[in-house]
Formats: structure tokens, C-alpha cells, sequence
């Protein structure tokens, strides 16, 4: 998606009450967190998560690819007293970060607009960076959402509703981006406020471990 169609969905959200707390992903997934470390939240937004797990003493980097979402990600980790290290970053590429630099990979609804060969090679790149034993948390569009199907189909699963393109995961498919991971968690159990206040409950939850002694 272009940069203009993420800064009018920012200019939008930060209207909205839910902009202001963490996403009950974000509550769900930190049990499965190590008690201390790196926190890498790719697609961070206005970066309400990247302040709940930093006010939980976690080191995080904020990532963002929209100028705009930056700038309030700066304003919502300064009023809340919170240090953070927030970085532009583009998925469509190499992540800009060194091998076994993370003890946890978190990404709230940020890993569903790209094509398969994309996404697949996204999934590699959280590998690479994760350490050994790193803990990746992801929600994600799901197949049975209204939107499933509707628009200009791309390729499975993948469609262009609109100006964005979106990708809908299942069980099945999250598993197979993940197969390198050891699967803590996968279901389509995931809701989000937004989501929730038009019946939406079953978005796809993936949380898995990269493996101590690598494959």
C-alpha cells in the first residue's frame, strides 16, 4: 500500500478511543513473553503496544514504514513517560537489523498486506533476527473475515480491496509461513476493539518459539 493510504488510516485512528491502550493481543501474547529483554513491533503505528510492553520494562524498537505514524508514536511514548527507540522501516525489505538481535518479534495486524513471496521472505528475516529461544507474537487477518473474497483477487488469499491489498490467513496457512518455528499458539480466537464492535472474533493468533539448536 502507499504511504498516503497508511497516513489518512493514522489520520483516522488517532481520533479513536482504543488509540489511547494496549490491544488485547498485546495482553494475550506478553504471557508468552521471557521475563526480560529485546522487543522488536514491526508495524508499530501509533505504538500504544511498544509502550504497554516498554512500561513492563522491556527494551523496544517501534517500527514504522509512515512518516506520520512515527511522529505519534514519539508523542504517545513521550506522554507516557516511556523510552523507546522508534525506527522507519520498510517489511518489503531486508530488515535492518543484526542476526540473533531479539528475544520476542510482535506484530499487531502488520504482516497481512503483501504478496506470498513477500510475506514468506518477511517470515525468514523475523527468523534471522529472533535469538535462539525468541518468542515471535502475531495477529493477523483472517479467512473468515467479511472482507475474504471480496475485491480484485491477486493470488490466494490475497486480494485488492480498495487502495490497500490485504492478505487473509487460517490456521493452516499461518503454519506454513511458520514452519520453521516451534507453534506455541494457533487459532482463529484473535479480536481487536475495532474489530470487535462489528462482531468480528476470529482473527488469526500465532505465537511461536525459533528453536534452540537451529534446523
Amino acid at each position: 500500500m502507499s504511504e498516503s493510504v497508511w497516513s489518512d488510516l493514522h489520520s483516522t485512528y488517532k481520533n479513536q478511543e482504543w488509540i489511547n491502550k494496549a490491544s488485547i493481543f498485546a495482553e494475550q501474547a506478553l504471557d508468552y513473553f521471557p521475563a526480560k529483554g529485546m522487543v522488536l513491533d514491526l508495524g508499530a503505528g501509533q505504538a500504544q503496544d511498544s509502550c504497554y510492553f516498554a512500561e513492563r520494562d522491556y527494551n523496544v524498537t517501534a517500527t514504522d514504514i509512515e512518516d506520520s505514524a512515527l511522529e505519534l508514536a514519539k508523542e504517545k511514548a513521550t506522554s507516557n513517560s516511556v523510552d523507546i527507540k522508534i525506527k522507519k522501516v520498510d517489511l518489503r525489505k531486508k530488515l535492518p537489523f543484526q542476526a540473533d538481535s531479539f528475544d520476542v518479534v510482535y506484530s499487531h495486524l502488520s504482516l497481512h498486506y503483501f504478496d506470498h513471496e513477500t510475506t514468506a521472505n518477511i517470515f525468514n528475516e523475523i527468523y534471522r533476527i529472533l535469538k535462539p529461544g525468541g518468542t515471535l507474537a502475531l495477529l493477523a487477518n483472517s479467512v473468515n473475515d467479511p472482507e475474504y473474497k471480496t475485491g480484485e483477487m491477486i493470488e490466494k488469499d490475497y486480494f485488492k480491496i480498495g487502495k490497500s491489498t490485504k492478505r487473509f490467513f487460517s490456521k493452516t496457512t499461518v503454519n506454513e509461513f511458520t514452519q520453521r518455528f516451534n507453534t506455541v499458539v494457533a487459532d482463529e480466537n484473535g479480536e481487536t476493539y475495532k474489530d470487535s464492535a462489528m462482531g468480528i472474533h476470529n482473527l488469526v493468533r500465532y505465537i511461536g518459539k525459533k528453536p534452540l539448536i537451529q534446523k
